[in-house]
């Protein structure tokens, strides 16, 4: 079982260049995530019931073509299924019948109230189905980002309460809004971020009332960090348009 839903890019969503901006792409699979565990029965308001929710731990997102403002998108996901305490999800997102973005991710499925990674449970085959399909050919399970490298361009980010889901998380939507603006400060204008990996390393509790984002330019990647005194948060790398493609095997 596919899920689908259809978005119109709106202007309070895109940068100044009319582009999508990356904060409300990933919105866009929060939404459809939540409409294909709505359709299974296990939709996040039963899912908290139960004191039991999914969680974000990687995602890459390769982008073909850039939404653009008025842009009517149609945006799939599925399941890939499961291993033991790993649950695998696939995007992708259409434009006027085209391919433009394509996602691979990995969750984890936790205890809300212990703060526990529990197995994902065998009844996530039947709340979702399984499907063969593959967005993008990437090894989500080998990506293991480099969390202490020194960053040669970094800016810190306040932490406020609305930056906090339902899940009592800073919102994974954020993570890539804070990388975003930094590379919109240190990169030429109007250039765009084509493809970004990311693992979220550990949650920003509430009493982090700031973050730092840092980036390195690395063989012609970027690695990102965004972190605070003593602990990453989160780590990557992101590609931006232009930049040459990975050797084969570099991916």
């Amino acid at each position: 079982m596919k899920a689908e839903i259809q978005r119109k890019v709106g202007f309070y969503e895109v940068d100044a260049g009319f582009s999508l901006r990356f904060k409300s792409l990933m919105q866009y699979f929060q939404d459809s995530t939540g409409v294909h565990s709505d359709l299974g029965g296990c939709g996040i308001r039963w899912l908290m019931g139960q004191g039991r929710a999914w969680v974000l731990h990687r995602i890459c997102v390769r982008v073909l073509r850039t939404p653009c403002l008025g842009d009517e998108l149609r945006i799939l996901t599925w399941s890939r299924g499961a291993k033991g305490f790993r649950a695998y999800r696939d995007f992708e997102i259409y434009c006027r019948g085209e391919k433009i973005v394509s996602a691979t991710s990995l969750w984890i499925f936790i205890d809300t109230e212990k703060k526990k990674i529990l197995k994902v449970p065998e009844e996530a085959a039947q709340w979702y189905t399984i499907e063969r399909d593959r967005a993008m050919d990437m090894d989500i399970d080998g990506f293991h980002p480099n969390l202490k490298f020194e960053p040669e361009h970094w800016e810190t980010a306040e932490i406020r309460p609305s930056d906090f889901d339902p899940l009592d998380h800073v919102n994974n939507a954020l993570y890539l809004d804070f990388l975003e603006n930094l590379v919109g400060r240190t990169c030429p204008d109007l250039t765009r971020i084509r493809e970004v990996v990311i693992q979220f390393h550990n949650e920003i509790p509430r009493q982090v009332g700031r973050v730092d984002i840092g980036i390195r330019q690395n063989s012609g990647s970027n690695e990102f960090k965004i972190f605070s005194p003593g602990c990453v948060h989160a780590a990557g790398t992101f590609r931006l348009f232009g930049s040459p493609d990975p050797a084969p095997g570099q991916e």
